[in-house]
């Protein structure tokens, strides 16, 4: 019989340590506008090194999201968070060093967000093992959104009395006091894989679907985001009280998340999921009014309806995955719609305008939606749903 395990991933315990790992491994994005403000107004750097700083977190995305697909498969992944935590722990420290040396501070967020995107892809995998795996990456969203509350709350009163360094001071106190829920995550590796995995047929069209359904959600997403100010100062709305909108969007978004992690308990999610992906199209459609009733009804739909739906997207893409390197794909491609979508998106705004956006992005849903759809379809009658293997093994 093969050995307990000591630290249980099944239970509540497992859904914590998700929740924790998932709102960490991203909190330097959910956290950034605070993030970019304290950049140019402490170290007086410019908006064009302001981007270039985030894009090196897009890029660690990207980077572990292609580590991920051979790391995940062939060690435990328990070993791959203590190294991961012990590197950004070590990065976030190292940065405070750099801060006025720019290239330098680059190079290091680099690595540090590649291997903390590393842990946010074993939390998703983590979720992914389990047969409520609906719920779990609910409760994955519901970290990262509580995250990005409670940060945007609680950072601008730390810069205010101990400047950027803070966030590098406490962000890996953080880390070093939760590291232990790692043992909650699943193992993974070459020791857990299901026995039966040799079985999963995956042909290029279940591939290809949900590429296209990750990527061009996350470019519909990213896009409208990265506008939405501009969209809202089209409504009339003045700055001011367009980022208390946000925040209170903000709010809608755990609304989401939460829903998602109850209703993911149900076997059929999937009528859900659709009625999410209508809300984010019906939001859209209705920020195109510029009025002040249509801003507000239409962002705070958005914002409950993309952490709704997007738990059971990664549910349904997870019945693919058995080793971890589908979800790595995820990853990678994630953090490429994330960082491609607001040039693509400032280019169709200055050769049209807002409304032309708004559609676009209506186009960019309504693709990922119907490649969602077929590859549920395809996945009934072709792709063994790997939960149901979750429950025979030790994760």
């Amino acid at each position: 019989m093969p050995k307990q395990d000591r630290y249980p991933t099944s239970g509540l315990c497992g859904l914590i340590a998700i929740a924790v790992f998932a709102g960490l491994a991203n909190a330097s994005l959910l956290c950034a506008p605070v993030i970019a403000t304290q950049l140019m107004t402490e170290l007086g750097l410019d908006a064009r090194r302001v981007g270039l700083f985030f894009s090196m977190e897009f890029g660690g995305y990207c980077l572990a999201g292609l580590g991920g697909r051979w790391l995940l498969p062939n060690l435990p992944w328990r070993l791959i968070v203590l190294v991961s935590v012990a590197v950004v722990v070590m990065g976030d420290l190292i940065a405070i060093l750099c801060l006025h040396y720019f290239i330098a501070l680059l190079f290091v967020r680099l690595i540090t967000a590649t291997f903390s995107a590393m842990l946010g892809i074993v939390a998703m995998s983590s979720a992914n093992r389990r047969a409520d795996r609906g719920r779990a990456y609910g409760i994955y969203i519901l970290g990262q959104c509580m995250t990005g509350v409670i940060g945007l709350a609680l950072l601008p009163a730390l810069f205010t009395h101990y400047g950027i360094k803070s966030y590098f001071i406490l962000l890996p106190m953080l880390f070093i006091v939760l590291s232990w829920m790692g043992l909650f995550l699943a193992q993974g590796g070459t020791r857990n894989r299901p026995v039966n995995e040799g079985h999963v047929s995956i042909s290029g069209f279940p591939v290809v679907l949900r590429r296209i359904a990750v990527l061009l959600f996350y470019m519909g997403l990213s896009g409208i985001w990265t506008f939405s100010g501009a969209i809202s100062a089209r409504a009339g709305i003045s700055a001011l009280h367009g980022g208390a909108l946000m925040s209170g969007a903000a709010f809608a978004g755990v609304m989401g998340s939460a829903l998602a992690a109850w209703y993911g308990r149900r076997p059929n999610i999937h009528g859900a999921m659709f009625v999410g992906y209508g809300m984010l199209i019906g939001a859209l459609l209705v920020l195109m009014l510029p009025t002040v009733g249509a801003f507000i009804t239409g962002i705070v739909s958005f914002k409950f309806a993309w952490t709704f739906v997007i738990p059971f997207i990664f549910a349904t893409i997870g019945q693919q995955d058995s080793k971890g390197e589908v979800i790595a794909e995820v990853n990678l491609l994630a953090g490429l719609g994330l960082s491609v979508a607001p040039w693509l998106s400032g280019q169709i705004v200055a050769f049209g305008n807002l409304p032309t956006l708004l559609l676009v992005e209506c186009v960019l849903l309504l693709i990922s939606a119907g490649s969602v759809y077929w590859m549920q379809i395809y996945s009934r009658s072709n792709i063994p749903d790997i939960s149901t293997m979750a429950e025979n093994i030790r994760n």
